[in-house]
């Protein structure tokens, strides 16, 4: 039965049956930190897990599941065996992907009990036998398993044996057994001994404890704040809540059209959704990637340029400005993504969009500097920075400044229609409830220009051509200079 199964899946393997692994589950198993998808390696989450991290969210409890790990593997039960295998996958993960953290919290918290466990069985028994004798009990042996496991552990066991339990140990357990036999020394002893673990632990524990406490609720307190509302202290020192962000939404929700489209990154489109009750241009699904890239290029072109794809598809465009994770410190990611699938972008020749970029002294490239994201984020805030105000109206910036709304003018009513005209939507049964859009056919020259990304997800697609990004990391995964093909 298991070769026919086998052989069964190697047939269909070979038809292009089975879907292959996306570029997320891909990079667990990859040595290098990036995938080749650009829109996958652009999500922090997605980054290798440092020290720092695992200091953070696992704190001192990491170095007793360490010991707990070294009781596992000493019983050598099945149980054992799976913390020990659960630990090993949670820990290899967790250093390949910084968001699989979260699989060492369980298996690190039973570990770090282990061994606490085991000490308080022990000092608790010694009370308890003071009160009334231990009932003895028989040894209960199991049969002798052959073959399999049992004799490969037992061919081991005769040749490795003496090396990990030698003859002395041994001694010392049957002398451990014998003086059992004297109890009136034996049990005062035990007890003698329990009272001063349990001191001494008390002693040495209490200030590691409180430590462990205070950080818990320092860590707790922080993953609790809610993403778009964070509390800051001002110059003053004067603490506030900021909540720029909600506030943005809420204003969206109560000052524009119900019907109206919002453009804004792809992260922020779950929000605009679900708190302005706005249509997202794009949402948190990273399944399409051409699509997101489409977006990358018209937040990341010239102003005349974005203005010409964004009259057809949004009345308001939304930006985060300022702060920790705003639009300027993702825009980078977002010209390369858009490079990744419009090659005329940056260029092949710059699969990493250097030109939309930086310099050292933190001024804009020549190509960022004339980009509507640039423009749209330092609008009348950096000096000479304004937008277009024939294409672009600023209707709202939030208290703080970090979220800014702007109209877009000029829009077009005939793509507006064909959009949202029934006719034109691609159901995938008639009568269905899904039903995905189309791009209007005013702008079908820029979707032209897209080629598609050659990604494994497309096991149903043939021919799309690498980008040149992802040749660029396959070559540097593969230790080879990238600078022949590109």
């Amino acid at each position: 039965g298991g070769f026919a199964g086998a052989g069964a899946a190697w047939v269909l393997a070979g038809m292009g049956v089975f879907m292959p692994l996306g570029a997320r589950i891909r990079g667990l198993f990859l040595e290098a930190v990036k995938t080749g998808n650009p829109l996958v390696d652009s999500v922090a989450e997605h980054s290798p897990s440092n020290n720092q991290a695992y200091d953070m969210y696992l704190h001192k409890a990491r170095y007793l599941a360490a010991l707990g790990l070294l009781f596992c593997w000493h019983q050598r039960t099945p149980g054992k065996f799976l913390a020990f295998l659960y630990a090993a996958v949670a820990y290899h993960y967790s250093l390949k992907m910084s968001r699989l953290m979260i699989i060492c919290g369980p298996i690190v918290s039973m570990l770090a009990g282990y061994p606490i466990g085991i000490a308080a069985d022990w000092c608790i028994e010694q009370f308890l036998s003071l009160l009334c004798r231990p009932r003895e009990e028989e040894p209960v042996s199991e049969p002798i398993r052959t073959g399999g496991m049992g004799s490969i552990f037992r061919f081991l066991w005769r040749w490795f044996g003496p090396l990990i339990y030698p003859k002395e140990i041994k001694d010392l357990g049957k002398f451990k057994e014998g003086f059992r036999q004297w109890r009136l020394i034996d049990r005062p002893l035990r007890l003698a001994i329990a009272v001063g673990i349990v001191m001494a632990t008390i002693k040495a524990a209490k200030s590691p404890v409180q430590e462990f406490n205070k950080h818990c609720n320092m860590v707790a307190k922080s993953m609790a704040n809610p993403q778009l509302m964070f509390k800051s202290r001002l110059n003053d020192g004067s603490e506030v809540m900021v909540d720029d962000y909600l506030r943005g939404y809420e204003w969206i929700k109560k000052n524009t059209p119900e019907d109206s489209r919002v453009m804004a990154w792809w992260d922020y489109g779950y929000q605009i959704t679900g708190i302005a009750n706005r249509t997202s241009i794009a949402d948190g699904n990273t399944w399409n990637h051409e699509h997101i890239a489409t977006l990358g290029r018209i937040l990341t072109s010239p102003e005349r340029k974005s203005h010409n794809a964004q009259r057809h598809l949004a009345d308001y465009v939304l930006v985060w400005a300022g702060g920790h994770g705003d639009d300027m410190g993702k825009s980078p990611h977002l010209a390369r993504i858009g490079n990744s699938v419009f090659p005329d972008h940056c260029g092949d020749d710059d699969p990493l969009c250097r030109k939309f970029s930086f310099y050292q002294d933190g001024s804009p490239t020549p190509m960022m500097a004339a980009s509507f994201l640039y423009k749209a984020v330092n609008h009348n805030v950096r000096p000479g920075v304004k937008l277009n105000t024939k294409l672009w109206k600023e209707v709202h910036t939030t208290k703080y400044g970090l979220m800014r709304v702007f109209q877009v003018l000029n829009v077009s009513k005939e793509s507006k229609e064909w959009i949202a005209d029934p006719a034109n939507l691609k159901c995938d049964a008639p009568g269905s409830w899904y039903c995905v859009g189309q791009y209007p056919p005013a702008i079908a020259p820029l979707i032209a220009k897209r080629r598609n990304f050659a990604q494994l997800e497309d096991f149903n697609k043939k021919g799309n051509e690498k980008s040149a990004y992802t040749k660029l990391i396959e070559k540097e995964r593969t230790g080879k200079s990238s600078s022949d093909e590109l």
